[in-house]
């Protein structure tokens, strides 16, 4: 029963992906403003730590440790990355290469095996440490096309996006792209400080800049195209193989709502009213989660007269 349901998902989605085709997907933005830190200060683009405000630009790597951020990208779309997470700035989309990334709004995004058009949409995207990918959307619709072949081989002359390349000058001492405001030092930046020997947390990474890192090539030729609808979840392996599509519970829903993408946030996120709405719709009767820091809208109660 499980098996049959899980290919009447499919055969919808990819029946529906003709429809989707027809309209243009959202144009990437090419920045993204650190506009929240929570759980310390362990942000740090290109390897280097930064504060509120500061802004990523297109080539650069976004990373978080053990903190969590909310970046506002240049056409206004939300993002939330978790914790131990990693994503690329490009000029057709955002690449996740690890970790967890929510985003609210208009922002197209990418992993080594899949490529993501939206309209408005408010979904998840998940790398697991081994390369797996889990794609849930909480309210819209996504538009997920995988990549045929090995995912992440590749090479530099079959990258469909300059921008996705390795660019060396990013990492050098000084690098004027990385702009952060009230900063004394030369263009506006400050360099990653001085750590106790053993913590590893503000130094380079080199599985982020090494040769053959999925975030540096991005496979040309492409599978099939699925639309998810609100509520269901796609599953990925990381050869970009399509394993399965669910339908989330009441569960696995407020698992999201509840959990480090929407926990302790004061930044508004543009797509929660649009994200709860849409979870009354999925599971009516069922009582909405309570999200820690927001509270959750209540129904006046009648009065009674005797």
């Amino acid at each position: 029963m499980a098996i049959a349901w899980a290919r009447m998902l499919l055969s919808a989605a990819l029946v529906g992906s003709g429809a989707w085709l027809t309209s243009a997907p959202a144009i990437a933005a090419e920045q993204a403003t650190i506009v929240e830190i929570l759980d310390g200060n362990q942000v740090f683009i290109n390897n280097r730590q930064v504060p509120v405000n500061s802004r990523a630009s297109r080539n650069q790597l976004v990373r978080t440790g053990d903190s969590r951020t909310q970046l506002r990208f240049s056409d206004q779309a939300i993002g939330r990355l978790g914790q131990q997470s990693v994503i690329k700035i490009g000029s057709r989309c955002f690449q996740i290469s690890r970790g967890q990334i929510l985003i609210s709004g208009p922002q197209d995004g990418c992993t080594k095996s899949a490529r993501l058009s939206v309209r408005g949409t408010n979904y998840v995207v998940e790398v697991t440490a081994d390369g797996a990918t889990n794609i849930s959307v909480l309210e819209g619709q996504v538009a997920v096309t995988t990549f045929q072949g090995q995912a992440g081989t590749a090479g530099a002359d079959t990258n469909p996006d300059p921008a996705l390349t390795t660019d060396p000058n990013l990492k050098e001492p000084g690098d004027p792209t990385i702009q952060i405001p009230g900063s004394d030092s030369p263009a506006g930046q400050i360099p990653a400080p001085n750590m106790p020997a053993g913590d590893s947390s503000l130094t380079t990474d080199p599985s982020l800049t090494e040769a053959g890192d999925p975030i540096e090539t991005f496979p040309e030729n492409e599978g099939k195209t699925v639309v998810l609808q609100a509520g269901q979840q796609l599953q990925l392996s990381p050869e970009g193989v399509l394993l399965t599509i669910l339908q989330l519970t009441a569960g696995d829903f407020a698992g999201f709502l509840q959990g480090q993408l929407f926990s302790g946030y004061q930044e508004p996120l543009p797509g929660l009213s649009n994200i709860l709405n849409q979870y009354q719709i999925l599971f009516p009767g069922v009582g909405l989660p309570g999200i820690p820091g927001i509270p959750v809208p209540s129904v006046p109660s009648v009065p009674f007269f005797f």
